[in-house]
């Protein structure tokens, strides 16, 4: 079943957490499922980023976003590799294993200048790293097209990271 984010089949029952009015250069905030957690029925965010969406890409949201935002985002994920990192440790795993499966779950992600660099192991790449530089208006794409990104409720998450003007 295809589903376009403009509106979903009639048959859904789930509702979303999509704000189905926004369009590409408009404002809103974004997360994805891996930030996702189940609450009171529904589902709330971890963390939530502020940005502009650029585009659809295969029903989910290409955004950009500041500086500022990035720096959230690669943050996260930094404390994210060091959960995970502490699970499997507690779990037994040992190295070289416990880097491996660590590469190949949570990205590392870092800055080097103006640029994230992005290990490419926990995207089934080969090449040692991805590069996102800032556009020419100085905004970041954060893994659009890489990760499944949409829009959610600023309510709906715990953390926000950045602010948009209505």
């Amino acid at each position: 079943m295809e589903m376009t984010l403009d509106r979903p089949p009639a048959e859904m029952d789930v509702p979303l957490d999509l704000d189905i009015d926004l369009r590409p250069g408009e404002s809103g905030y974004f997360a994805g499922e891996w930030l996702e957690y189940p609450y009171d029925g529904g589902r709330r965010f971890e963390s939530a980023y502020a940005g502009t969406l650029l585009r659809r890409w295969h029903g989910w949201a290409l955004w950009e976003c500041t500086r500022n935002v990035a720096e959230a985002i690669v943050t996260d994920e930094e404390h994210a590799r060091r959960h995970w990192r502490a699970v499997y440790e507690s779990s037994g795993m040992t190295e070289p294993r416990l880097s491996r499966t660590l590469d190949a779950d949570v990205p590392e992600m870092r800055w080097d200048g103006d640029t994230i660099v992005v290990g490419r192991s926990a995207l089934g790449e080969d090449g040692e790293y991805l590069r996102i530089e800032p556009n020419e208006h100085g905004m970041y794409v954060v893994m659009g097209g890489l990760w499944a990104w949409e829009e959610v409720p600023r309510d709906a998450a715990d953390t926000v990271h950045g602010s948009v003007e209505l």
